[in-house]
């Protein structure tokens, strides 16, 4: 007998939720070998990462190596260039040019998940911090702590209220947690910025729907509501986002808020892998039958956020939840074992413990079968749910000892420098924005991409247009090479669109091209 070869794409919930039921309900006899295809080497716990805004936990506590829970498992941490359904072969990138490996199977499982897709929302992709990887929270905490020191040294007002407000766009289980954690943390951080007055700090929710965690029950939501507004929260619920700009986000009802920070916890869009495949998506899912199989591509599987299983009671497909994907996953590799076998396969029945959501330290909400509850009980409860679903009793104790030690000694204000390059950066401005104000420091260099900016300079006290640029334009090069301060505002006359290039990265272009300086010389006008 050949052996079976079943590969998994995906090292999320749903991946290794299947990796992990294949090795425990193998038998001997069933000669199958796993093989997983992960961008990442890790599975990453996605519901406990808003904790890393606060400090309460670190990024290895959220983190869990696919070599260590995956025994005997070949794991492929490499991007996916193509998927044949059809034929079961995935095609993988290696590090080198055009280096590259086909993999084959018998049963391929798809669990890719989703990915963040802004593009409904004009600017939110170019403006918005995301909150979809690891390396986005720490970016996030970074950010945060960035905002207080900004705030607490500039002299204009205005300036120093947009640093001081922070938007969270979405009021789900993400768009709660991060209000609520980013909260705690900004407000327990003013203690070290004396100069900053409690009342000037302003974090705001702003969601489409008229109530947060719509999943949950009325009692629960609107308890959370209440205690976020006590914590000094501002919510805005049912209105919807128009636009954001490098300055401000404006709401569907025409408000606008002036801020630097824009968190965004909406757009969850298909994974583009998916979206290739050959077959009509039910919203954006891979279409299956109630077994997690996809009709029409015999061996093949699909689970978790990329796949639309349907409930045999309702007929209606299971929603895009962890405890979904758990079950999800799980089953696909009973159904996968069964066929080995040539048994039948059995429906799946997602186990539902309930919902939990941590909004602090000590407060929480939780909905386990028909007992809701909130509070620090509800946070005990959540915390021991997460730790149920730990893989290891290493990881365990691990993750509650830590819980135990935040309590007791928070860590408030610790930078995690990531280094992060600072390379071409797209930027939207609504009209009549000042995207450079005269006087001010020189800081980046800008090419229009779209849109229309004039130039204006103070003239015996009276505003003098020098000239008006369009796309293919570039300004802010003045200050740069001279390392001078602007000598004129650039102002949108219409929405525009730049591309921006900071400091070091432009003196480096210059350095290496020294043609190109000439090539950027200003004209007389503005020298």
């Amino acid at each position: 007998m050949n052996r079976k070869r079943v590969l998994i794409l995906g090292g999320g919930h749903a991946g290794v939720r299947c990796a992990r039921e294949l090795i425990k309900q193998q038998r001997t006899s069933d000669e199958i070998d796993i093989t997983m295809v992960s961008r990442e080497n890790v599975e990453v716990w996605h519901g406990l990462m808003p904790q890393i805004v606060s400090g309460v936990l670190q990024a290895q506590h959220v983190l869990i190596p696919l070599r260590e829970i995956l025994p005997g498992v070949t794991i492929y941490a490499r991007e996916i260039e193509s998927i044949d359904p059809v034929n079961r072969r995935v095609t993988l990138s290696l590090d080198g040019e055009g280096d590259e490996v086909a993999l084959e199977a018998d049963y391929l499982v798809i669990a890719l998940g989703s990915v963040t897709d802004l593009s409904r929302f004009p600017g939110l992709t170019e403006h918005a911090l995301q909150t979809k990887t690891i390396g986005d929270f720490i970016h996030l905490r970074n950010h945060l702590i960035d905002m207080l020191e900004a705030a607490s040294v500039t002299t204009d007002a205005a300036e120093r209220q947009r640093r001081l407000t922070f938007v969270i766009a979405g009021a789900g289980y993400a768009g709660v947690e991060i209000a609520s954690e980013a909260n705690e943390f900004l407000r327990a951080s003013l203690r070290s910025y004396p100069m900053i007055a409690p009342s000037e700090l302003k974090v705001i929710t702003v969601d489409i729907l008229t109530r947060v965690l719509p999943t949950f029950n009325d009692q629960l939501a609107q308890r959370v509501l209440d205690r976020m507004r006590h914590r000094g929260i501002e919510l805005r619920l049912g209105v919807g986002i128009k636009e954001a700009t490098a300055s401000a986000i404006v709401l569907a009802d025409g408000s606008r808020i002036e801020t630097r920070s824009i968190i965004a916890t909406v757009g969850i869009g298909t994974n583009p892998l998916v979206r290739g495949l050959p077959l009509e998506l039910q919203r954006g899912r891979i279409p299956c039958d109630r077994f997690c199989r996809v009709p029409g591509w015999p061996g093949v599987y699909a689970v978790g956020d990329n796949a639309a299983v349907p409930d045999p009671g309702s007929g209606q497909p299971y929603g895009a939840m962890v405890m979904v994907a758990f079950g999800e996953g799980a089953q696909a590799a009973r159904n996968i074992l069964a066929d080995v076998r040539g048994q039948p396969p059995q429906p799946c029945r997602p186990t539902r413990f309930g919902e939990v959501a941590l909004l602090s330290r000590r407060y929480g909400v939780a909905q386990v079968r028909r007992i809701a509850l909130h509070g620090w009980p509800a946070s005990l409860v959540s915390r021991a749910l997460f730790l149920s679903f730990m893989p290891t009793w290493r990881r365990r104790l691990a993750l509650a000892l830590h819980w135990m030690g935040s309590a007791l000694l928070p860590d408030h204000l610790t930078p995690l420098p990531l280094g992060r390059s600072n390379t071409v950066i797209p930027m939207r401005f609504g009209a009549r924005e000042a995207i450079v104000r005269e006087g001010e420091m020189s800081g980046r260099f800008y090419i229009i991409t779209s849109g229309e900016v004039e130039v204006v300079r103070q003239v015996d006290g009276k505003e003098q247009q020098l000239r008006r640029l369009g796309p293919g334009d570039h300004f802010g090069e003045i200050g740069l090479i001279g390392n001078r301060r602007r000598t004129a505002t650039v102002r949108t006359v219409t929405d525009t669109s730049v591309l921006s290039l900071a400091r070091q990265d432009f003196a480096a272009l210059v350095e290496h091209l020294p043609a190109l300086q000439d090539a950027l010389g200003p004209p007389d006008d503005l020298k």
